[in-house]
């Protein structure tokens, strides 16, 4: 979930400016609203004391005249505030509008693209796809079944089949009509060897848009690779 979580943010980079870091962005905007607050507050609290003293006193023209410069202050210091926050809020409002729109998209994008290449890595076993766009957790539908499965009951196999799936289709919508090389680190290690074959015969099909770099301890796959680069070990060592 972690991986999901990370290329969501990838998603959302999308966006621009605010879509690059939300959570920082709405952290920062809660933090301001909180500060804000506290100085509207303690501006209102001048305010009444102010307001009070100059009620209180009906002999000192002087003091009554100080009073009133500090309440006239206090005022134009809590009206400050109060726009300030305003700003905050709108800003808050913004940045949470701004990541449901985009979880939103990315679901309903996931949804339309996975079921295809999850069909081709379990042969079939699996080919409907269902994304939470609160959180982007999957749900496979089972033939066997006849019923919607949380990712998380599978086995740890298919749900890396299912991450798989769903990384390659976050690239899809994040670099739309770009084709940057794609870096895999041996992602296929709980693949049993049919699934891996059928796993890496995807990346395959991606290999006519995208330069494909797989790094691997195993050499299951070289005989499917345009090209085998072996890395000597470091010296001293095997």
């Amino acid at each position: 979930m972690a991986a999901v979580a990370d290329e969501a943010r990838h998603v959302l980079a999308g966006m621009g400016p605010v879509g690059t870091d939300p959570d920082a962005h709405r952290h920062r905007a809660e933090t301001h609203v909180r500060a804000v607050r506290g100085e509207r507050e303690r501006a209102g609290n001048t305010e009444a004391a102010a307001q009070a003293r100059l009620e209180a006193n009906t002999v000192d023209a002087e003091e009554v005249a100080t009073l009133a410069e500090q309440l006239d202050e206090a005022r134009d210091l809590l009206a400050s505030r109060e726009r300030r926050l305003r700003v905050y809020e709108l800003a808050l409002s913004a940045l949470d509008s701004a990541e449901q729109a985009t979880m939103k998209k990315a679901a309903r994008f996931l949804e339309g693209r996975m079921g295809r290449d999850i069909a081709a890595i379990t042969d079939g076993r699996y080919s409907r796809v269902e994304v939470d766009e609160s959180e982007l957790s999957f749900r496979v539908f089972s033939t066997e079944k006849d019923d919607w499965v949380a990712a998380g009951d599978l086995s740890q196999g298919t749900i890396d089949q299912i991450y798989l799936a769903a990384r390659l289709g976050l690239v899809r919508q994040v670099t739309q009509d770009r084709r940057p090389p794609l870096v895999f680190d041996d992602p296929f290690v709980t693949f049993d060897d049919d699934r891996a074959r059928r796993a890496v015969g995807l990346l395959r099909s991606l290999a006519s848009d995208h330069q494909v770099i797989y790094l691997t301890c195993s050499d299951r796959y070289d005989s499917v690779a345009d090209a085998v680069i072996a890395l000597p070990a470091p010296a001293g060592r095997r």
